[in-house]
This record gives C-alpha cells, sequence and structure tokens, in this order.
C-alpha cells in the first residue's frame, strides 16, 4: 500500500474513506448515529469550525486484495485538523482503518505519518478521541497515547417522553428564570445575534478540558466565518435556542441542535451553555425542553438525539438526565501522543 493526500474536492475519494468510516462504525459502535454522504463529506472538508485539515488515505496496490476478491481501493485514513488561532501546538487527529484491514501495522503507518505531517506543520501533540473499549482505544495505549478527559454519552428516545413531561419541566424552569425571555432561529446565526453567540461559546471554555488546552475565544466575525459552515453549505439543518436577560439584552445561555437533512430520524446535539453571571436561574433546562418541543414541530420524523458531556460535567448531566436522556456505553476516552515538532 502507499500513502497519498487526498484532494478535498475529489468526489470519489472523500466517498471511499466514507465507506471506510462506516464499516469501522458498524464493527465497533454500531449503535452510534451515523453521518450520510453530504454531512460526512462537510466535516471531512470543512469540518464544524472551519480549521485548516489534510485528508491522507493508504491506498492497496494492485497486488493486494480484499478478503472477497475484489480490489479494495482505501485501506484506512486519517484526517490532521490544523487549530490556527490558540493551540497552535497541537494537531487532532481521526485516524480509521478498515476492520477488514487490521492488525496488518497499516494504523500504525497512518499514525507515523500523521506524527509527521503535525510536526511538518510545527505541531508537538496530536490530540484525538475513540470509544473506549475499541481497537481504536486498544492502538491509542499500545502507541503510548496519554488518556484525557471522559465524554460520557446518552440518548434520548422521543418516543418514551410521557404526555405532559416537557411542559411540567419548562414550566419549572419558568418559574426560576423569571427576567429571561427565548429566541430561536433556524440556518446560519442572523447578523443581530452573532455577538451574542460568541459569548455562548465562549462559555464554553468553562466546560472540562485538557489542562494544557487554550479557551477557544470567539468573536461576531469567528462564528460567522466558522460555526455555521456546516449549515450554510446545506450539510446539516440547525436549530437554536437562545435565552435573552431582559434586563441587559445579553445572551445568558444558548442549546444548539442539528439534524442530518438524509438522515432525519436522528438529531446531534450540540453545544449547550449558560453564560456565569447567569447560572443559577435553570436556564440549561429551560432552553433544552423549549428546543424539544419546537422540534417536536419543526422535525415530525425525529426519533432520539445524542449527545455528549464531559463525565465529570454533573450540572449538564442532570439536566439531561431530567429531559429523559438514558446512559449509552461505552464512554469516549480522550488521547494525547507528544510528538517532535520539525
Amino acid at each position: 500500500m502507499h500513502i497519498e493526500r487526498v484532494d478535498l474536492t475529489d468526489a470519489q475519494s472523500i466517498g471511499a474513506c466514507d465507506e471506510v468510516c462506516l464499516a469501522a462504525q458498524e464493527a465497533d459502535c454500531p449503535e452510534e448515529p451515523r453521518l450520510t454522504a453530504g454531512p460526512f463529506r462537510g466535516w471531512l472538508t470543512v469540518g464544524w469550525d472551519g480549521n485548516p485539515r489534510e485528508v491522507w488515505l493508504a491506498a492497496a496496490t494492485s497486488s493486494m486484495l480484499a478478503g472477497d476478491g475484489k480490489r479494495r481501493p482505501v485501506l484506512g485514513w486519517y484526517r490532521l485538523e490544523l487549530p490556527e488561532r490558540e493551540n497552535q501546538d497541537r494537531a487532532n487527529l481521526d485516524l480509521v482503518v478498515h476492520p477488514a484491514e487490521r492488525r496488518r501495522g497499516l494504523g500504525t503507518a497512518l499514525l507515523r505519518h500523521a506524527a509527521e505531517r503535525a510536526a511538518c506543520h510545527g505541531r508537538s501533540v496530536l490530540a484525538s478521541a475513540t470509544r473506549d473499549g475499541t481497537p481504536g482505544a486498544a492502538f491509542a495505549r499500545s502507541a503510548g497515547a496519554e488518556p484525557g478527559v471522559v465524554e460520557v454519552q446518552r440518548m434520548l428516545e422521543l418516543g418514551k417522553l410521557a404526555d405532559g413531561r416537557l411542559e411540567r419541566l419548562r414550566e419549572q424552569a419558568e418559574r426560576a428564570a423569571a427576567g429571561y425571555s427565548l429566541v430561536s432561529w433556524t440556518g446560519p446565526t442572523p447578523e443581530e445575534h452573532l455577538a451574542r453567540v460568541a459569548a455562548g461559546f465562549n462559555a464554553m471554555n468553562d466546560a472540562p478540558h485538557s489542562p494544557d488546552r487554550e479557551d477557544d475565544i470567539w468573536d461576531a466575525q469567528r462564528v460567522r466565518d466558522r460555526a455555521d459552515a456546516a449549515v450554510r453549505e446545506g450539510c446539516l439543518r440547525g436549530y437554536s435556542v437562545a435565552a435573552i436577560a431582559e434586563a441587559t439584552g445579553e445572551m445568558a445561555g444558548l442549546t444548539q441542535v442539528f439534524v442530518d437533512p438524509e438522515y432525519p430520524e436522528w438529531g446531534h446535539q450540540g453545544l449547550t451553555a449558560v453564560i456565569r453571571q447567569h447560572r443559577g436561574h435553570r436556564l440549561g433546562l429551560l432552553i433544552k425542553a423549549a428546543m424539544l418541543e419546537w422540534l417536536a414541530t419543526e422535525e415530525p420524523k425525529l426519533e432520539r438525539i445524542a449527545t455528549d458531556n464531559a463525565a465529570v460535567n454533573k450540572y449538564m448531566i442532570a439536566v439531561n438526565e431530567a429531559l429523559g436522556y438514558e446512559l449509552v456505553k461505552p464512554d469516549e476516552q480522550s488521547f494525547q501522543l507528544a510528538v517532535s515538532p520539525g
């Protein structure tokens, strides 16, 4: 096999990477929602925050055959994301090997290549994450990567919500949230909310994270250019609900959910953040309950929503459990691997 860089405008190569990803997910985490072709392409080429990236694949040579006797053109691949504002010492790595090609040194070759590429960009840390107990976690540990923050996954089955549950929770939250009102929008962030949404993104820096990771600093322009890329390109449908402090006009809390147009049965929770000075008013519960009521109308095919939280984030976990989210194993384990910058 040989390793070659993917032209991010080449639909055939991107589709082959998608096939490898789907095969790996089916083998390792079949219960997780998958991305269909459009969102996968958007994630691979643009990402959710617009950072530069490069993708490399391991291609089969003419003498290599799959187990069924057919040629498998892509055996594995990796995506290297290069933060260009904060955390310029890091490179975020996603590495996938087709299940039929594992235990042959392919993952090690791709990891070595990724480390070399990260070093060429002056990065000293490779950061990644994988589900605990999967071959990916075992591979990371065998490579000497250090474990970090653990994320737990929960899923809400909308069909299991008891009649009136959301209304009762919203009423409870509204009593504690006097002086706040809600606004909502679909699609990219409206111009009048850009600066306030940036404050919501900055509030996420309070969430548990690796102690050596720098905070991401958002402003209106960064939200406009980067946060809405996948929605603006039509890869995902985006829904946002925000709590506004009536006395000041500040955006006190924000929650976002994204739906794959080709797979509308699944929703993907984006950020949920409450700005520090507005905490203690049950705003997290209020905006998430309001979101679920809204989605029931806007996305009638929606059946379940997946979310991840740091295992130590007790506040947000309590909000999710009150809404009916149930724990789904395995957890997601983050890893870091030191590399020598070039």
